[in-house]
């Protein structure tokens, strides 16, 4: 029993050093990679020496973007033992982002990036997530809470045929009570805005980390449900839309609600469409919810209303957009 303590003592302790060795040889791989790359300084580049996480604490970092330079105090870049395909950056609480051209004062807690690459897959990346907690530019709030992600799935049988992956988009945005620094449309009131829901995305390849690797394209989206809520007021959109031949959008789309009424009378507020129609588009929407339509080929039937619940549809179907059996015009080249 002595020798087999000993030899586990032995064996963590290779393991230790073989994990500090390796945090300090990243963190000279790290600090020549910037010195090589105008684009980021870091003024200090120094090992975590964390036992549940392998990876870096950098200081002072700057990296020039196309909108501009960000400053970032402090950044920890890491991965689990566990899980060394997922990386994660831990970013600080104040930080010094280009916002509309300018460098602005930008606070988010506990903001963390996540990116998952996928070795059997010629490194495709399999999962990238964004979380924080409230968010205030120059002191403005901006939202409460953001969790989204996105990550790599097989693509199913209902595939459009340019497809070769598909990612699953999914998360939630919560309370919206700013635009940053932009004037907030009176018509909205101390209103909260609050996004929530799913989608897939259906792409001509995934996405790689090469700088050289092609650019997907969009070649179509299905979704079961994203729910838009503004104060008491809620809206869900569902449906299915892919290119058609000659590049206009091709499907369905049904909006879900029971406010109805009110959403036009926020759109005539937001001068969006006048006040006069609001009446007349209302009647207009209740008669194309309760008209059957005739779906494209390949688009799912839809989920049933609910109880008080109108849906409406928007088909696009030959170049051309209906609403219900109402013809709109020319349907929207795709992607819009």
């Amino acid at each position: 029993m002595k020798t087999l303590a000993i030899l586990l003592l032995l064996i963590g302790g290779a393991v230790a050093a073989a994990w500090l060795g390796g945090e300090t040889w990243l963190a000279r791989k790290a600090q020549a990679m910037i010195a090589e790359d105008p684009r980021v300084e870091a003024s200090q580049v120094t090992p975590l020496r964390e036992i549940d996480r392998i990876g870096l604490g950098l200081t002072e970092v700057e990296i020039a973007t196309p909108g501009g330079d960000a400053l970032l105090p402090e950044v920890e870049l890491w991965a689990a033992p566990t899980s060394p395909t997922q990386f994660h950056a831990a970013l600080p609480p104040v930080m010094t982002l280009p916002v509309m051209g300018r460098p602005l004062a930008v606070t988010a807690a506990d903001a963390v990036l996540t990116l998952r690459v996928s070795p059997g897959s010629d490194m495709a990346i399999s999962r990238v997530a964004a979380a924080s907690g409230p968010v205030a530019i120059e002191g403005h709030p901006l939202l409460g809470a953001l969790d989204a992600q996105a990550q790599l799935v097989a693509m199913g049988a209902a595939a459009p045929r340019d497809a070769r992956a598909a990612y699953d988009l999914g998360g939630s945005l919560r309370d919206l009570t700013g635009l940053g620094l932009l004037p907030r449309p009176p018509a909205l009131g101390d209103r909260a805005i609050s996004v929530e829901g799913a989608a897939r995305v259906f792409l001509t390849a995934p996405f790689r980390q090469a700088a050289d690797a092609p650019q997907p394209r969009l070649v179509g989206i299905s979704s079961e449900g994203v729910t838009l809520t503004l104060g008491d007021q809620s809206l869900r959109l569902a449906g299915t839309v892919r290119p058609g031949a000659d590049g206009r959008t091709e499907g369905a789309a049904f909006v879900y609600t029971t406010d109805a009424r009110a959403w036009l009378q926020l759109a005539a507020d937001l001068d969006a469409i006048p006040a006069v129609t609001v009446a007349l588009a209302d009647t207009v929407l209740q008669q194309a919810a309760e008209t059957p339509v005739d779906l494209p080929a390949g688009v799912p039937a839809p989920a049933e209303p609910a109880e008080g619940e109108l849906r409406v549809p928007l088909i696009f179907r030959d170049g051309k957009t209906f609403l219900g059996p109402l013809s709109l015009g020319e349907a929207p080249p795709f992607p819009a």
